[in-house]
């Protein structure tokens, strides 16, 4: 009735539980692929969060992880589809580590927050990356204030810089609510969406 479109499915559990400890992940990765064909959603995000912190260099539960998201990704893969992960890492180091995995299904869900709250160049970050390494973008910042009163976030840049990319897709907007008023969902998303629309439509 609405023409309404699902951009991904978040495997959102996985911030707070470990991708690595879950015996059964497979079978978690089923259910979100077949979600997906329900849906008619192409991305699959898995966010990496709840794996312990400094797991990127440590030897063994890298190589655990590099192991697990190949798998992982080629089930996705053989499907047409792709499954998004969100590191902490920086740009570089996220593309040391799709080489290491090696799969088509594993691409990058970049989060502006992410590098913002690590005093990265966000447009830097993104050009490192480069359009086929993104499948899709968490268009958001921190909770503090809505984008368009956003200071750290110059949008028009980043429109600039993805156009220049070639990049195109869904950005997701995720946060970025006022903090003094933070449960009106219509006002804060609103503010955001339209704020969106106008520098990108």
């Amino acid at each position: 009735q609405f023409r309404l479109e699902v951009p991904s499915i978040a495997m959102s559990g996985f911030y707070g539980q470990s991708f690595l400890e879950r015996a059964n992940y497979k079978e978690l990765v089923r259910d979100c692929l077949d979600a997906m064909k329900v849906m008619d959603a192409k991305v699959a995000f898995l966010p990496l969060g709840g794996i312990k912190a400094g797991w990127e260099n440590d030897s063994v539960i890298r190589e655990k992880a590099v192991k697990r998201l190949k798998e992982v990704g080629d089930m996705a893969a053989s499907e047409n589809l792709v499954i998004g992960i969100e590191t902490q890492l920086d740009a570089k180091g996220d593309v040391k580590l799709l080489k290491e995995i090696d799969s088509p299904g594993i691409k990058i869900y970049f989060k502006f927050q992410n590098a913002l709250e690590n005093g990265r160049d966000l447009c830097k970050e993104l050009t490192i990356l480069g359009k086929e390494r993104i499948c899709q973008i968490h268009c958001t910042d921190t909770d503090g204030v809505t984008l368009p009163f956003n200071k750290r976030l110059d949008m028009n840049k980043v429109k600039k810089t993805l156009d220049g990319m070639g990049w195109s897709g869904w950005l997701v907007v995720e946060r970025s609510r006022d903090k003094d008023d933070v449960r009106n969902v219509r006002k804060n998303y609103g503010t955001n969406i339209n704020y969106l629309k106008k520098i990108f439509q």
